[in-house]
């Protein structure tokens, strides 16, 4: 499948904000910081916008850290977290969506970076599956409009990345929004990742894998030697143990958290 240019789907992304009533900002409960698109969040305001907060993923982060999260944010935008693929928080979801709609029927967008669960929450929303859902950033390459409900439209849109860090590849391994697979070469932006996950959380790698190293080339040769990415002669394949480390983060399975205000966040 071809994927838009970011030019285009910040194109596609205005026409949609313009036709909506009520805007939802998903970003990942693990990483709120990096996954906030201001630049969207100053468009929206810029076209006059209602804007809500949804933190996603809640699952793999601590209620107590999850509850810190939405007071710091709700002193700019309304804010609910939630579970789209666990189902935590959902209901509460459709009560805010009704609570901050500026009208009934109401035209809700989905917006954010790739791969924060747009389209799991909109096949939520719906009850059933309508939005492709995929690993890979980008996968949603155009808008889908949903009659979610009587009362609910829902349209879907591409993942968008601000131009200033469509070039920094760690960066936007960090925030999930390119596919691994892309990548030249995958080994640096994973170990800029390796360090940020150990930064937070220094048992991640013991938990996932049963193997850790503070050095973080030796602890990518460990984790392709324990998932059996090896070349000819038994030696590992780094780039390929590179790429496991990152889709594991995208898939949710490491994860770090932090508080808002930690100063290394």
């Amino acid at each position: 499948m071809s994927r838009v240019s970011q030019e285009e789907a910040w194109r596609r992304v205005r026409s949609v904000l313009e036709m909506s009533d009520l805007v939802l900002e998903v970003i990942d409960a693990r990483d709120p910081v990096e996954t906030r698109n201001r630049r969207l969040e100053d468009l929206v305001n810029r076209l006059g916008k209602s804007l809500m907060m949804v933190i996603n993923k809640a699952d793999l982060v601590p209620m107590e850290v999850l509850k810190e999260w939405r007071r710091f944010l709700e002193r700019d935008y309304p804010t609910v977290f939630i579970s789209a693929r666990g189902r935590l928080g959902t209901r509460k979801l459709i009560v805010n969506i009704k609570r901050y709609a500026p009208r009934l029927p109401v035209r809700v967008s989905v917006v954010g970076y790739p791969n924060v669960g747009k389209s799991t929450i909109i096949n939520y929303l719906k009850g059933r599956h309508v939005a492709e859902t995929s690993p890979v950033p980008g996968w949603t390459i155009g808008e889908q409009i949903v009659r979610a409900k009587q009362w609910l439209i829902v349209i879907d849109t591409p993942g968008v990345v601000p131009v200033e860090e469509v070039k920094d590849e760690a960066l936007l391994v960090i925030k999930g929004a390119i596919d691994p697979s892309k990548l030249d070469d995958p080994v640096v932006p994973a170990i800029k990742l390796i360090m940020r996950i150990k930064s937070f959380n220094p048992k991640a790698f013991m938990e996932r894998y049963g193997v850790d190293s503070e050095d973080p080339m030796e602890l990518l040769e460990l984790v392709g030697r324990r998932r059996g990415l090896l070349m000819r002669g038994g030696k590992v394949n780094i780039r390929e143990a590179a790429i496991a480390v990152i889709r594991d983060w995208i898939l949710g399975k490491l994860t770090y958290y932090y508080r808002p205000g930690d100063r290394n966040a």
